[in-house]
């Protein structure tokens, strides 16, 4: 199979199921998404409340919608900052290609860590290893339910066009860039294991 019939087999497998909105992360091939297939994408709602405060009075009430948005807000920030961890994690166990690096446990859960894990596995079983820059530009875009979410949906652009695979020779095993790519994620709030990415999904090169 030629280069270019390779990476086209591999950049068309669609994989549904993945701390600031809009941050920029850098956290560490057509390769190396081969992990990322069969899993399904999950949707979340989302709702709101507001109150007035009373005129003609020389301080202002509480307003009842303040507590609400501050734990909506920390919710918010401690599932990007659970996603970006995740990501933080595994440019780290690809360095090694280690399935039980400890904080890829400490940032996923259930589908997403085995999902994680299992691609790990692999490139270790081929005497492979990942290096370079993985780029997140991750943004909440559901969280529910409200006030008080306990699942919060991130979306992102994922950018692999420097995270590649090498042999333990150092050379890379295929040169061809990735680029960037349409990723959701779902957060999950495990109540004494804190928030972690429970599921996720990446698309093709040039989805986003």
């Amino acid at each position: 199979m030629t280069r270019n019939a390779k990476r086209d087999a591999d950049d068309g497998v669609l994989s549904c199921s993945f701390g600031r909105p809009g941050a920029d992360r850098r956290v560490g091939t057509s390769r190396r998404w081969r992990w990322v297939a069969g899993l399904g994408v999950l949707l979340l709602g989302l709702a709101g409340c507001d109150s007035s405060v009373p005129t003609g009075q020389g301080s202002s009430a509480p307003s009842l919608s303040a507590p609400a948005q501050s734990t909506r807000g920390s919710a918010e920030q401690q599932a990007l900052a659970a996603y970006e961890g995740m990501w933080q994690a595994y440019a780290a166990a690809g360095l090694t290609a280690d399935p039980d690096e400890p904080d890829l446990a400490r940032y996923a859960s259930g589908q997403a860590l085995t999902t994680l894990r299992d691609g790990l596995a692999q490139y270790r079983e081929d005497d492979q290893f990942l290096k370079g820059d993985l780029v997140t530009h991750p943004q909440v875009t559901d969280a529910s339910p409200d006030p008080d979410p306990t699942s919060v949906t991130v979306t992102d652009c994922l950018d692999d066009t420097k995270f590649l695979v090498y042999k333990r020779s150092g050379e890379l095993v295929d040169d061809a860039p990735g680029g960037r790519r349409y990723t959701k994620a779902t957060v999950t709030n495990l109540g004494a294991e804190g928030w972690k990415v429970t599921s996720f999904g990446v698309q093709a090169v040039n989805t986003c």
